[in-house]
């Protein structure tokens, strides 16, 4: 679904489009609508973000103020300082927000490039946003080789929640890679052959309730009948014997 921008007021036009454009790329999923505004507020210059979407776990995003009402949620927080008054920043929360459902656990990648790892994270929630899947935890590595500099690995696996039992449990790792696009690259293909195999895996299962359900029914069992009881013979006769 569309996540509708309603009002960006910061002052500065660029400024301006650059969220605009930030906020619909992020979109929304499946089955969610959402609106989403961006003002000046008057608590020392800071930027005001507004979202109104669905409900959302508070002990997840305890930085947001949220209160709920009829099955909807209204999500508010202030972004101060020029650390936190960037469009890459206020993209990265509402991706968190919006898409619970993948969820980025601490990225040591940070220690080494903080924009490395945005474009990491960018990198795999592009390609899990389209997968019909549980919540997932995503975590990463790095590997460091010397000379020839670091190399970073990825997991991606279902959090620790109930799976629907039509899903095949899924917990992947990547090779060790130098490069966002490498790293997406290696989870579409991921992506797919766990697609073949579900597919290949829901066939099967097809197949072999049809063979059950063609398969002749055993013949019932023919009841056992008594000989007839022989008739007793006249007294009479017996007696003349």
């Amino acid at each position: 679904m569309a996540l509708t921008v309603t009002r960006i007021s910061m002052g500065d036009a660029e400024t301006e489009r650059a969220l605009e454009t930030a906020l619909e790329e992020l979109g929304a999923p499946v089955g969610e609508d959402w609106t989403a505004s961006i003002t000046i507020s008057s608590a020392a210059g800071a930027w005001e973000m507004v979202l109104d979407g669905a409900p959302r776990l508070k002990a997840e995003h305890i930085d947001w103020e949220i209160v709920q009402r009829d099955g909807r949620a209204r999500y508010r927080k202030l972004f101060q300082g020029k650390a936190e008054q960037s469009v890459s920043h206020i993209k990265r929360c509402a991706r968190q927000l919006l898409w619970e459902r993948i969820h980025f656990l601490d990225n040591p990648i940070k220690t080494v490039n903080p924009k490395l790892s945005e474009a990491f994270e960018e990198a795999v929630w592009s390609v899990l946003r389209y997968a019909e899947m549980n919540p997932l935890n995503v975590r990463f590595g790095v590997w460091r080789e010397g000379f020839d500099g670091a190399k970073f690995v990825c997991k991606v696996e279902y959090a620790a929640v109930p799976c629907p039992t039509k899903q095949l449990p899924w917990s992947w790792w990547s090779s060790l890679v130098r490069t966002p696009e490498d790293l997406g690259f290696e989870l579409q293909k991921a992506l797919v052959a766990r697609q073949k195999r579900q597919v290949a895996a829901t066939a099967a299962a097809a197949r072999a309730r049809l063979r059950t359900a063609r398969r002749p029914a055993a013949p019932a069992p023919v009841p056992l009948v008594a000989p007839p009881a022989r008739p007793a013979e006249p007294l009479s006769q017996v007696a003349t014997a």
